[in-house]
Parts: C-alpha cells; structure tokens; sequence
C-alpha cells in the first residue's frame, strides 16, 4: 500500500514593514528569505520583507486613447476593406507554384486549402472592419 505524500502548504504569512500583506509563502521559501536577509521571523508562522516588491500589484486602468496614433477614421476602414479585396497576388503566386511542381496534384491541393484559409481570414477581417466601420458612423451620428 503506497502511501500518499501530504501536499505542501503555503502556510507562511509575509508582510511588510507598513503592514501591507502579500501571498502566504511556504515555509521553506520564508527561511530562505530570512537567511539572505531579505525578510526576518515576526512569528513561527509570520516574516517580515526586508524589502517589499517593488511592483504594483494592482491591475492597472485601462485606458483607451493610443498615444502618439491617429484615430482611425471611416475613410481608413474603406482603404483597409478595399486593400483586402484587391489583393490578388496570393492566388497568381499558387497558380505559378503549381505550375512549376512536379507533384501537381499534391501541391495544388495544398494550395487550395492555403488559398481557402486565407480567404476565411479575409472574411474575417472584414466583417471586423465592417463592424468597426458601423461603430464609428454611429459615433459620428450620435
């Protein structure tokens, strides 16, 4: 019969010198701390960071101006939508591929799946923009 290790607790409190309390450590962590001099025993169960971390713990506000980027505009996603449509190259450069493979019929079924992937994406992208596009005129009325 195997028997089963007890798990590990983190069952070390660790404050700092303000008082502020973090994430309970293990114990064996906290004695490596005290032994470095980063932290010293409070209590059996309690360390003190000599030094706090130096970071925010907090999440930080979002905010949603990009410095230094234009706004984009309607005009822009219309650029974007017909940049998209017009952006054939992909599909001359499977074309030239198969014609120059040797193995034709292996090679022109890779591409199709590529040329097929590559248009979902596209869909994609443009009922992204479309929806971004519909956002900003309803802004713009509002």
């Amino acid at each position: 019969m195997a028997r089963g290790k007890t798990p590990i607790e983190k069952n070390i409190i660790v404050v700092d010198e303000q008082g502020n309390e973090y994430e309970a450590t293990y114990s064996r962590r906290a004695r490596g701390l005290v032994k470095k001099g980063r932290a010293r025993f409070m209590e059996e169960n309690k360390i003190c960071l000599a030094c706090p971390p130096n970071m925010i713990l907090e999440e930080q506000q979002m905010n949603n101006a990009i410095d230094n980027k234009p706004e984009l505009t309607a005009a822009d996603i219309l650029e974007k939508i017909d940049r998209i449509a017009s952006d054939i190259d992909y599909i001359r450069d499977a074309i030239r591929a198969i014609g120059a493979a040797e193995e034709i019929e292996e090679t022109a079924s890779a591409l199709v799946s590529i040329v097929q992937l590559r248009e979902k994406t596209n869909q994609q992208i443009i009922a992204l923009y479309a929806q971004m596009y519909r956002d900003l005129c309803g802004e713009a009325e509002g």
